[in-house]
């Protein structure tokens, strides 16, 4: 199901906890029926994500890649994140779903998956789980995250943050969908679809015989110089 019509709903982190009825953890716990665990150090190999770095490279390297404009953005989102993770590590923990299948399912941070294929030293990733109340006893070994409170405590993030989520139902297989956070550690390699987008148009016009391999990646490219050439 597109959980994306269910909106986006913004949080500002506060200095006093919000209450039970406007939390956002606990709107999406939805009566008990989720629950969302914590976990410091899960091996990327127990999660499954898609599209991969090749899958990446095999899109841009056919004939027509503008119908995917977004896909395209990630492209050069990807590439900033490779460089960046380099420097300072991951920054923020990813949100996967657990519906009982073998591998833990990603709903954010597949960009984040795809740049640690190029960097083979970080084999794990802090975690929230969000699954569905029937499976808790598998993760009673963790952190049981109850409230926005504890959430932001984990996050790391000052007072004043503005926090996105996107919720699921109560009939769901799990609570939330999506999450997102200001960060100044993560601004800059954070712009907009539609600058990626401009910037990559420009790249390609400077650059028509480039073939993208997962090792394009690992090159740092100054995307700024780009952002002017794009109709030059």
């Amino acid at each position: 199901m597109d959980y994306w019509n269910n909106g986006i709903k913004t949080y500002t982190q506060t200095v006093l906890s919000y209450p039970s009825d406007t939390d956002p953890i606990v709107k999406s716990l939805h009566n008990g029926e989720h629950c969302l665990f914590w976990d410091p150090s899960i091996h990327k190999n127990r999660i499954h994500y898609k599209p991969t770095v090749q899958d990446q490279c095999d899109f841009m390297n056919t004939k027509d890649i503008w119908f995917d404009p977004y896909r395209v953005a990630t492209v050069v989102k990807l590439n900033m994140f490779v460089t960046d993770i380099k420097l300072q590590g991951i920054v923020k923990p990813v949100m996967l779903h657990y519906n009982g299948e073998q591998k833990f399912g990603i709903n954010t941070g597949e960009n984040r998956m795809r740049a640690i294929e190029r960097i083979p030293e970080i084999t794990e990733l802090e975690s929230f789980i969000s699954t569905h109340a029937r499976h808790a006893d598998q993760f009673k070994h963790l952190t049981q995250i109850e409230n926005f409170k504890q959430f932001v405590e984990i996050c790391k993030t000052p007072v004043g943050s503005k926090y996105l989520f996107t919720f699921t139902d109560k009939d769901a297989s799990y609570g939330i969908f999506w999450y997102e956070y200001n960060s100044e550690r993560t601004r800059k390699i954070t712009p907009g679809y539609p600058w990626c987008e401009k910037v990559m148009r420009g790249y390609l016009k400077h650059n028509s015989n480039i073939t993208f391999t997962p090792e394009w990646f690992d090159k740092p490219i100054d995307w700024s110089t780009y952002l002017g050439k794009s109709n030059s």
